[in-house]
């Protein structure tokens, strides 16, 4: 049985050309999977296929650039890519569990502190780190208001 992304996962990063590693709150799991290949498969595992999620973040956020996806829309569990989402060796960030982000000194890279005190550095410019937040933050609010008409 392969990997699903919880509410516990912080982020998914690349290990290896195929490989990655699942980063959660209390555990860390290294994975045969490529990062992609468990965003797929987990959004399937909860009932709805990768490419309706990208149709959907579309629609919430008039961008296919890197879309944010909602791998779990009962809990919203959001996630982002930090660069193209199809390619094997892209990190995925658990929008979530995101308590702050800040740039590095040289603003190339970002910090980003969860919401479990543990700081993590990526490789990814404050500017456009900032830009997926955002859009993974519309998509939430969207979620928030349509459950909250119900």
């Amino acid at each position: 049985m392969s990997y699903k992304v919880n509410d516990s996962t912080l982020a998914l990063l690349p290990n290896g050309y195929k490989g990655s590693q699942a980063i959660e709150n209390k555990n860390n799991y290294i994975l045969e999977e490529s990062t992609f290949r468990v965003i797929e498969d987990s959004c399937e595992y909860f009932g709805v296929d990768y490419k309706s999620r990208v149709k959907n973040s579309t629609y919430y956020t008039n961008s296919r650039y890197k879309s944010p996806i909602v791998v779990q829309e009962a809990n919203r569990i959001i996630f982002f890519p930090i660069t193209s989402p199809t390619r094997n060796n892209t990190t995925w960030i658990s929008f979530n569990n995101i308590e702050e982000y800040y740039p590095c000194k040289n603003k190339r890279k970002t910090i980003v502190v969860f919401k479990n005190g543990f700081e993590m550095i990526f490789d990814i410019s404050f500017y456009s780190f900032n830009q997926q937040y955002l859009k993974a933050s519309k998509i939430n609010t969207k979620l928030v208001d349509r459950n909250f008409k119900k």
